[in-house]
């Protein structure tokens, strides 16, 4: 019985980040929040931050440059 809950409530949580990810006006309280594109966007999805400071965190330096980073290294491992 806790299996499918838990399994549910893993889709649920997927569900409400995409919402929040596309359609910002529909959560609460309601801000002026712009739709999250491309890095930001991707950050949220991956819960690697909260939709407050993914914007902020994808515009900064270092997150681009940790990003590139990962993509060379698993590039050397094929290799």
């Amino acid at each position: 019985m806790l299996v499918p809950h838990e399994i549910a409530k893993i889709f649920q949580s997927q569900r409400d980040r995409l919402r929040n990810a596309d359609e910002p006006h529909m959560m609460r309280p309601k801000k002026d929040r712009k739709v999250l594109k491309g890095l930001a966007r991707s950050i949220y999805l991956n819960k690697n931050a909260k939709l407050s400071k993914a914007e902020a965190l994808a515009s900064s330096g270092f997150v681009s440059k940790v990003k590139i980073q990962e993509k060379k290294e698993k590039k050397d491992e094929k290799a």
